[in-house]
């Protein structure tokens, strides 16, 4: 066949769609040692193709990971400031305190 046919070929036995029936069996009858050849490729590209799926999945999760903690950061990052501004406030009220007290 072509290199088009071959491939929609290929692409049913990776998806597992009328593999049996329509590809294997009459390969089988005509060379019965293709079974290491279907079976090596359904192995190889289940694995491949459960690769990209999870790694979809993990991609996803870390952009939401990172966008969560971004928001943390800049929630975090004005409270950060409010304290300091405080903080700062009450040190010179205390340094006036105390050279009230040594008047």
């Amino acid at each position: 066949g072509t290199i088009g046919a071959s491939t929609y070929s290929l692409f049913q036995i990776m998806t597992l769609e009328s593999w049996s029936m329509g590809i294997v069996r009459p390969v089988m009858e005509v060379y019965p040692q293709a079974w290491i050849f279907f079976i090596t490729f359904i192995l190889l590209t289940t694995f491949a193709v459960l690769n990209l799926f999870i790694a979809i999945i993990v991609d996803a999760m870390t952009q939401e990971h990172q966008e969560e903690e971004e928001a943390s950061r800049s929630v975090l990052g004005s409270d950060h400031d409010q304290i300091m501004a405080e903080l700062r406030a009450l040190r010179g009220e205390l340094a006036e305190m105390r050279g009230q007290n040594r008047v």
